[in-house]
C-alpha cells in the first residue's frame, strides 16, 4: 500500500506552507537534493485559464534550490499546430501565462527541442492489455535530468477521462513521435455513408493527410498523426473513435509512462497533484469548461498510480458544482470512459498500487 499525503484546502488556507510540508514529508526534498531536477508542468495552451498557477511552480523551484538541486521548469511541444507546436511558440505562450526564467527563478526548457523531435528512444520492455508500443522517444532534456518532480493539474480529458500524473508523464515527457504513437488507438474512423464530400476535414487537417477522391475523404496513413482534428471539425459526424478506443488509449498511456520513468533511477521521481479548477477538459483546451467540483487540495506521493487513484476518489467526494455526471469516476463519466483503465494497467506494469493510505498534513 502506497502513502499519499494530502493538504486539504477545507482545513487550511496557507497553501504555500502546505507545499513546504508536502515537500518535506513526502521525501521529495531528498530526491531533489542534488543534480539537475526537471520540474514537469503543463503551462497551458494559449487562451486556457485553468492551467496550474505559476506561484505554485515557483514555490517548488525554490524548495528544490534550497535542498541543493538545480531545477528547470519543463514541458514538451504539442502534437497539433497551435501555440505550442514549436519550442519558440511554446516559450512565448509560457511567458504570456506567467512562466519565464525571471518569474520562476529557473530556466524554462522545452524538453523535445525546437521542432519537437529531440528524444532518446526507450524500449517498452513489457506489454499487457493489448498494447503494441515497442519503443517511446523520451524528450532529451527530461532524459538527461537526474530527477523529476511532476506537477499535475487534476482535470478531465476527452480521451482518458482523468488527466493526472500518469498522463502528464506519458504524453508530456515524450516527443511528437511518442505522442502520435500513443494516439494510435484513437485514430478516427470514417463512416463513408455519412461523408458528403464537403471537404472541411481536408481543409482543416494540419498535416495534409486527407484528400477528396470520388467525393469522399481519403486518408494518407503515412501523414496522419492521429490528432483527431478531422473528427472535431466534421459537422456530419462522419468521423468517430471506435468502440473501446478511449480505454485502449489509456493502456498506451500507462506503457508510455512506464518507459519514461525507466530513464530515472529508482526513487528519483515524485508527484504533486493539484485538485483545483477541475475542468471537464484538459489544459490544451480553450476553454476547458466550467469546474465540476469545489477545489479540494494538493496530494504528494512517490507512486503515480496511487496519487491518481486518490485524486479520483477525492474528486468524487467533493461538492459538485456542475452536474454533468455523478460519481463514481465523475471525470470518466463526463468524458465517456472508465478513467481507472490507465491505473489498472499501470499497476500491472509495476508503476504503483491502486491501494493507498491517505495521510493529512
Amino acid at each position: 500500500m502506497s502513502t499519499v499525503l494530502f493538504f486539504d484546502y477545507a482545513k487550511e488556507d496557507r497553501v504555500l506552507a502546505g507545499i513546504d510540508s508536502l515537500f518535506l514529508e513526502s521525501g521529495i526534498k531528498r530526491l531533489a537534493s542534488k543534480g539537475s531536477v526537471a520540474v514537469k508542468v503543463h503551462m497551458g495552451e494559449l487562451g486556457n485559464i485553468t492551467y496550474l498557477r505559476p506561484i505554485f511552480v515557483r514555490k517548488v523551484v525554490e524548495l528544490i534550490k534550497e535542498a541543493g538541486g538545480y531545477p528547470f521548469v519543463t514541458d514538451t511541444t504539442s502534437l497539433y499546430p497551435k501555440n505550442r507546436f514549436r519550442a519558440s511558440h511554446y516559450l512565448r505562450t509560457a511567458a504570456a501565462h506567467g512562466f519565464s526564467k525571471k518569474t520562476m527563478g529557473a530556466p524554462i526548457v522545452i524538453a523535445d527541442g525546437e521542432s519537437g523531435h529531440d528524444g532518446v528512444e526507450v524500449k517498452v520492455r513489457r506489454r499487457v492489455d493489448g498494447c503494441e508500443l515497442r519503443t517511446i522517444k523520451v524528450a532529451s532534456a527530461i532524459a538527461r535530468a537526474d530527477a523529476m518532480v511532476v506537477l499535475s493539474h487534476v482535470k478531465g480529458h476527452g480521451q482518458s477521462g482523468l488527466g493526472g500524473a500518469i498522463k502528464n508523464v506519458a504524453m508530456g515527457c515524450v516527443t511528437k513521435e511518442g505522442k502520435a504513437d500513443q494516439h494510435t488507438p484513437t485514430m478516427p474512423f470514417l463512416d463513408m455513408s455519412k461523408c458528403d464530400g464537403c471537404g472541411i476535414c481536408v481543409k482543416t487537417c494540419p498535416f495534409d493527410a486527407l484528400v477528396l477522391m470520388g467525393g469522399k475523404a481519403i486518408r494518407d496513413l503515412s501523414k496522419c498523426v492521429h490528432c483527431s482534428f478531422c473528427l472535431f471539425e466534421c459537422s456530419r459526424g462522419a468521423w468517430s473513435w471506435l468502440e473501446g478506443a478511449k480505454e485502449q488509449f489509456q493502456v498506451y498511456l500507462a506503457h508510455a509512462a512506464s518507459a519514461v520513468l525507466k530513464v530515472f533511477k529508482r526513487g528519483r521521481v515524485a508527484f504533486l497533484n493539484f485538485i483545483q479548477d477541475v475542468t471537464p477538459l484538459c489544459d490544451c483546451c480553450t476553454p476547458a469548461g466550467i469546474p465540476v467540483v469545489q477545489d479540494v487540495g494538493i496530494l504528494a506521493s512517490l507512486d503515480p498510480v496511487a496519487i491518481d487513484m486518490a485524486s479520483i476518489d477525492l474528486v468524487d467526494k467533493a461538492r459538485i458544482i456542475s452536474k454533468l455526471a455523478r460519481p463514481p469516476d465523475l471525470l470518466g463519466k463526463i468524458n465517456g470512459t472508465d478513467s481507472l483503465v490507465q491505473l489498472r494497467t499501470g499497476q500491472k506494469l509495476g508503476l504503483g498500487s491502486l491501494k493507498y493510505k491517505l495521510v493529512r498534513v
